[in-house]
């Protein structure tokens, strides 16, 4: 007897209305207006109150505590996902976490990304996705699963064969082991979100809890070395003043006191007679390497978890390392791509086909390959020196020059290093050849 998910609740007869009040995540607190007043009962105010306490968001510093009790509720019998996610938009707040983990996201957003029909570039069904928001988003909410675990994409509105909305479902109503879009993060009833296929898109390209599960306590301990440092500042950054008053007079004591507080940060004051000021600096100038290389090493080991080496972020030492690390970061690039190219492929193209798009089943999004004109003006010279013509609509595409027409008697050069090199026999050059050799 296969076991009930106790999770769902009426799986048979889901619909998008409740997803839609769902995912409204403000909840009732900012779906209608509430106005207190004399005449409204208790019950209105109790009830306002504890919708506002159970929708809202935990703001305060997360700890280590915070990381530990966040994962035992994910690996729990009942699992929840909104303590750990709470902790991942806490944590991002990190300026270099962000930074490398935006670098990575933008390589591989930042393709031009197209229908191929039998691999050949298809211009009319690129259309439907190109300069789109909506797939602009879908790109990123999909990548960053990476770091999040998951990303549950809603179709928000569309009409036959157009999206034109989406939006990211929050992360923290989502039981991905179970399939489950939860109805409140407190409850645990909800709707199996694989039976709606066509409007909400599951995305989860890597294993595990995500990168940030493993970054949390890096940014936790460095974000503790940057108030320590603080209050290491306040401590003895500033000299420290003394007064010596001679008198043994309580109020006289009170007032430079009173004086010294008052001074602030200016270079003088004003003190009784037979008042000594004595001014103490701190001897350890080297105090804030403490605080200064910790933070370093953080950095450091941020950086290798997201990117996997460390020179294209900061400063490197070499060049020849440096390409190195670049070479390196290239791979888990290439990697990024094939993972977001199996999601659109296998979740989002036949989600477009389900909402009206007409796409053929040979067609599938894939990656526009630019080719570098420095090395394809070598190739294009060997083929021409062969013999071999080619098209106006290779060379305008390739270097991004407009051709008037390409002549047909012109014999190719008969020299081996060819047009890239600018040398040639005593004969014409042929337009094309001229248009090669100048670079774009």
């Amino acid at each position: 007897m296969k076991k009930r998910n106790k999770y769902l609740q009426n799986p048979s007869n889901n619909t998008i209305k409740p997803l839609n009040k769902q995912t409204n995540v403000s909840g009732n607190l900012f779906a209608k207006t509430t106005q207190i007043t004399k005449t409204s009962s208790l019950e209105q105010v109790t009830n306002f109150m504890v919708d506002a306490l159970k929708r809202k968001r935990q703001l305060w510093r997360k700890e280590l505590t915070d990381w530990q009790m966040a994962r035992y509720a994910r690996f729990a019998e009942e699992p929840k996902t909104y303590l750990l996610q709470e902790l991942y938009e806490d944590i991002i707040l990190d300026a270099h976490l962000t930074a490398v983990t935006e670098n990575r996201t933008l390589n591989s957003t930042n393709k031009n990304y197209v229908f191929s029909m039998d691999g050949v570039k298809n211009d009319q069904l690129t259309e439907l996705i190109k300069s789109k928001t909506w797939f602009e988003n879908i790109l990123q909410w999909a990548h960053q699963s990476i770091y999040y675990e998951y990303s549950l994409i809603w179709v928000k509105d569309f009409e036959k064969g157009n999206i034109k909305e989406v939006s990211l479902v929050p992360r923290g109503l989502v039981i991905p082991e179970k399939s489950v879009l939860l109805y409140d993060v407190h409850q645990n009833k909800g709707l199996d979100f694989t039976t709606l296929k066509d409007v909400l898109l599951f995305a989860k390209l890597s294993d595990g809890l995500g990168l940030f599960e493993k970054a949390a306590p890096y940014t936790i301990l460095k974000r503790h070395s940057f108030g320590s440092w603080d209050e290491f500042e306040e401590l003895y950054g500033i000299p420290i003043r003394i007064a010596k008053v001679a008198s043994q007079s309580e109020q006289v004591k009170n007032e430079v006191s009173g004086w010294l507080q008052e001074m602030g940060s200016a270079a003088y004051g004003v003190f009784p007679m037979g008042t000594e000021v004595e001014i103490k600096e701190n001897s350890k100038t080297d105090a804030f390497n403490v605080f200064l290389q910790k933070i370093q090493v953080v950095n450091s080991e941020l950086s290798k978890l997201v990117k996997h080496e460390t020179m294209t972020t900061d400063n490197g030492s070499s060049r020849s390392q440096s390409e190195v690390h670049q070479d390196t970061f290239n791979n888990v690039v290439a990697s990024d791509h094939k993972k977001i190219l199996a999601f659109l492929n296998d979740t989002l193209v036949p989600s477009m086909r389900l909402l009206g798009y007409k796409i053929p089943d040979n067609a599938k999004i894939t990656i526009d390959q630019k080719r570098n004109p420095t090395e394809q003006i070598k190739v294009d010279g060997v083929l021409l020196n062969s013999g071999y013509i080619l098209t106006q609509n290779y060379i305008e595409e390739t270097y991004g020059v407009e051709v008037e027409s390409i002549p047909t008697n012109s014999p190719p050069s008969n020299e081996g290093q060819g047009v890239a090199e600018g040398r040639g026999s005593s004969t014409k050059v042929s337009k094309e050849q001229r248009v090669l050799e100048k670079k774009p």
